[in-house]
């Protein structure tokens, strides 16, 4: 199926995989997919979403895992043993500079990231056979970053559909969508 995407909807399931490895999912979701189309949507499609306020970074930032509330909750548990969390991450930063404590744990995530290639979970295998869906409704013969989105917003994922809603109604972006279809045939 990949071989009828656009190059710019390639483009976006690559990097929805690199999204969802960075924000340390075990698989890529519709919510990734949105991330990477995001990224290498058209300008057209691109315009039209940054107007509704989604942007690679307001989702980013919805999806990163709260690093405060973690550490807050480590202190926690740490503390009924007898360790002062504060207390060492104070001591970190007085040693080897300012967040350097922070920095540590981040590159220790980082080195234990999965290799190779994330599968896909069934909400973005749904929202891909859609997308393909969407293209062949619209009598296209490519997939481009508004059948992936169309594919997204018809499969109803709801962790997708949740960082969607927050800015726009679902229905007023599929036809805004679809619009940019019909004004580009």
């Amino acid at each position: 199926m990949f071989e009828r995407f656009s190059r710019s909807a390639r483009a976006a399931v690559v990097l929805a995989q690199e999204e969802a490895r960075d924000l340390g999912a075990r698989a890529i979701g519709p919510e990734h997919l949105l991330l990477g189309l995001l990224q290498t949507a058209g300008a057209d499609l691109a315009g039209l979403l940054a107007g509704y306020g989604l942007t690679p970074d307001g989702i980013r930032d919805r999806l990163a895992p709260d690093g405060d509330a973690g550490f807050e909750g480590d202190a926690e548990a740490l503390r009924h043993i007898g360790i002062d969390l504060h207390a060492v991450r104070d001591a970190v930063n007085t040693s080897f500079g300012p967040d350097a404590f922070d920095a540590a744990l981040h590159r220790s995530g980082r080195r234990r990231r999965r290799r190779g290639p994330l599968p896909f979970n069934r909400a973005a295998k749904k929202a891909l056979e859609l997308a393909l869906r969407e293209a062949l409704a619209h009598k296209d013969k490519t997939i481009s970053g508004e059948h992936l989105l169309l594919g997204m917003l018809r499969g109803g994922d709801p962790d997708a559909v949740a960082l969607i809603t927050e800015h726009v109604y679902t229905a007023q972006l599929r036809a805004a969508v679809i619009a940019l279809l019909d004004a580009a045939a």
